[in-house]
């Protein structure tokens, strides 16, 4: 055993206080000096709540100013139902005579103390000191420590997706029970917060309505008469859908045989996840063949050699990795009326862009 073990078994706590007490401040006038009984107990010991773990407890001397005292013991004892639970006296020693006051931390939150305060000299510990109203105290309390994520799964991988989510109560609800769980998420390319209340009891929850190819952050609290907890978090990816909408606002500009078309992708809830490329397909209308050229672009542009004497027609589609959608977005060219023009109007109708040249 080690020897500073051996030493504290063997030697009552009381008298290491008092050597420890003469090492810092004895001298032998001090030491020959003392009393030849233990002190009288400390008198109106007050307990003060800092916070719900935290005390400040203060008292006065002993009434008897013969008791030489070297200085002070503070002792909790945690009730329940009235009765002590905790056998084992925690003691705080306060190796200075003059220091009325001590701070215990790491109490329970929401518990009942009892704190008493021995003064100790060289005969050892005094009595304790009465417990009485002013002594006592019930710690506050405190919010749930956050709830335990366990998974998160697709109930519905076609529009509208569900995802369930489950988890586990907290580790430490501080003895007060939970009123509810509170859940938030949001996709990560959208402003909107969803929120539901959850009822303590349940450890479940359908997320409905949820976009394809979208990435949700989820956060979950439990929530008490003192406050919510911290958030626990989650991540949801959304499987990658076909886009269920057009591009938008197609315009065009013809300069020197030249056919420079743009378009803004669909609307974000109708990507179903990135937009890998569009397939693009300008038409010929004045030919009999009715010739087309078609391409894929990464862009949303796309430039054409054209026949300023023909008329077009241009359709583009938004595609995904999971294939190309049959939204197609369609625009009708008069080359003849725009070559060697720049655009000089601009109007929309039905969500795309004509600019006239």
């Amino acid at each position: 055993m080690h020897f500073c073990k051996l030493f504290d078994y063997f030697v009552p706590r009381y008298l290491i206080n008092i050597l420890i007490f003469i090492f810092l401040f004895g001298n032998n006038k001090l030491v020959n000096g003392y009393s030849d009984h233990v002190p009288p107990p400390p008198r109106n010991v007050h307990v003060t709540q800092m916070n719900s773990s935290t005390v400040k407890v203060t008292w006065q001397p002993p009434d008897d100013e013969s008791a030489e005292v070297f200085g002070y013991n503070v002792y909790k004892f945690q009730i329940v139902n009235e009765a002590f639970v905790n056998n084992l006296r925690r003691a705080i020693a306060i190796v200075d005579r003059h220091k009325l006051y001590a701070h215990l931390n790491d109490l329970e939150p929401n518990t009942e103390y009892a704190i008493r305060v021995a003064a100790f000299n060289m005969k050892g510990d005094g009595e304790l000191s009465q417990l009485t109203k002013q002594s006592r105290i019930l710690t506050g309390g405190k919010p749930p420590s956050p709830p335990r994520p366990q998974s998160i799964s697709l109930v519905s991988e076609l529009k509208p997706i569900k995802a369930k989510i489950e988890w586990l109560p907290p580790n430490n609800t501080y003895n007060l029970p939970l009123k509810n769980y509170i859940l938030w998420w949001k996709s990560t390319q959208s402003e909107t917060v969803h929120r539901a209340q959850v009822p303590p009891n349940e450890l479940s929850f359908i997320l409905n309505n949820l976009y394809n190819g979208q990435e949700y952050q989820l956060y979950i609290a439990a929530v008490n008469e003192v406050g919510a907890s911290e958030n626990a978090t989650e991540q949801l990816i959304t499987p990658t859908g076909v886009p269920d909408a057009e591009p938008l606002n197609i315009r065009y500009t013809i300069f020197r045989n030249k056919l420079s078309i743009l378009w803004d992708p669909p609307p974000w809830p109708n990507r179903n996840g990135n937009i890998t490329h569009y397939e693009v397909d300008l038409i010929q209308l004045n030919s009999a063949t009715s010739n087309s050229i078609k391409r894929n672009v990464s862009s949303q542009t796309a430039i054409f050699d054209i026949d300023p004497s023909q008329n077009y027609a241009f359709r583009v589609a938004a595609a995904t990795s999971k294939g190309t959608s049959n939204h197609v977005a369609e625009l009708r060219i008069d080359a003849h009326n725009g070559a060697n023009v720049l655009f000089t109007s601009i109007f929309i109708i039905r969500n795309i862009l004509f600019i006239f040249v």
